[in-house]
């Protein structure tokens, strides 16, 4: 038996987990080697009783591993095991990583690590909340960041729609089954992000949502990206389970601010008296990675490139810019002027693609000449001036 077929089988064992196969590795050596054991020596590894021992002993009567292959190979999944380059190289890091990653979609959207970002929060949404994450993940996904969320409606659903309406990656890792997505209504959403991203499971094919599998999903969220933004969160949301897995896997948790009469802002505020970083914009997150030992930002603007074009031959450095400015974003900045602008006016007034006015203006908050808002709003940081 390859240890492929064999973490598909101890994965959808019952009662034994990642920690126990963990510890049943230290003795075995190998995934293969511990459906071989015999009862005696199974129950000689700690954690590891009569019952786990038979469980495994009789895998055949808990596991049809010619069933779940055959429904892999029909979906277009892809197992991922610990030991496979594709595995998230930082969910690797987690003291209970999962045996499997059942995958759909583009496999390589899991290793990039380096700059990917958990975006979660209620399933109860405010229209503050969810133009709070439009802004966030769009900043992100523009940026080349891969956007991590749960397929849960609400906040969720916003930042895996944001990511694919800019063309971004997107991965939705979820607490049921990839032959049972659930919800169902994010069935053509799952869809989607299968183009650029992938969707993921640690629950074989046909696995149901379970009150117990959403925390486990939410480890591997956090687990799997740098940190995680809360957008918003009530006393008892599961974002709030998210953030606290990912403060316990060193990670860095960060929380939008909300109105102070909002329930759904309540989460967001505790966790920034527990210690979260405030964010009001992406530029917020990145200063903060900045700033963590040996860590080099490999954020590019998506579509940059070293020469462009549009670049004026007398361009100057604008406020706290290092860089010339484009032809568009000396126009972008005039007409942010110093008020707050909306984004669909910047798009009017330019001529341009929505697409083009976000990475224009993701390059203007990158030099610190702008700062994006809720509500799709834009505004001018204080003290600059255009050349």
């Amino acid at each position: 038996m390859e240890n492929r077929e064999a973490y598909i089988i101890l994965n959808a064992l019952p009662d034994i987990g990642p920690l126990r196969v963990n510890q049943l590795l230290v003795a075995f050596g190998q995934p293969a080697a511990i459906l071989n054991a015999s009862q005696d020596s199974l129950m000689r590894v700690p954690g590891v009783g009569a019952k786990v021992a038979n469980s495994i002993r009789t895998w055949n009567d808990h596991v049809d591993l010619g069933r779940e292959i055959q429904l892999c190979e029909t979906a277009g999944v892809t197992v991922i095991t610990r030991e496979d380059d594709a595995y998230p190289p930082l969910l690797k890091q987690i003291h209970d990583p999962p045996l499997c990653l059942y995958t759909r979609g583009n496999t390589n959207a899991l290793t990039r690590s380096q700059s990917s970002i958990a975006v979660v929060g209620s399933r109860r949404t405010t229209r503050y909340g969810i133009a709070a994450a439009e802004t966030l993940t769009a900043a992100a996904s523009l940026a080349g960041w891969t956007v991590v969320s749960g397929l849960a409606r609400g906040i969720d659903t916003v930042a895996h729609e944001t990511t694919v309406k800019t063309n971004g990656t997107t991965v939705a890792v979820i607490g049921s089954g990839l032959g049972r997505i659930y919800p169902q209504e994010n069935i053509e959403l799952a869809r989607r992000i299968c183009q650029n991203g992938a969707v993921v499971s640690e629950f074989p094919m046909t696995f149901a949502p379970a009150k117990r599998t959403f925390p486990m999903r939410n480890r591997v969220i956090s687990g799997m990206t740098r940190g995680t933004i809360v957008v918003e969160a009530g006393n008892r949301s599961g974002s709030l389970i998210t953030a606290s897995q990912a403060a316990e896997q060193n990670r860095l948790v960060f929380a939008v601010p909300g109105r102070i009469d909002s329930p759904q802002s309540r989460g967001c505020h505790q966790l920034l008296k527990e210690g979260a970083r405030l964010v009001e914009s992406f530029q917020d997150v990145l200063e903060e990675f900045t700033m963590l030992p040996g860590f080099h930002s490999v954020t590019t603007p998506r579509g940059a490139t070293d020469g462009d074009e549009n670049t004026t031959d007398n361009s100057k450095t604008v406020g706290t810019a290092t860089s010339p400015l484009t032809d568009l974003e000396h126009k972008l900045l005039a007409c942010v002027g110093h008020d707050e602008m909306p984004i669909d006016h910047l798009v009017q007034e330019s001529g341009q693609s929505p697409a083009e006015v976000l990475r224009t203006l993701l390059n203007l908050e990158m030099k610190r000449l702008i700062r994006q808002l809720p509500g799709k709003r834009v505004a001018r940081i204080e003290n600059t001036a255009s050349g």
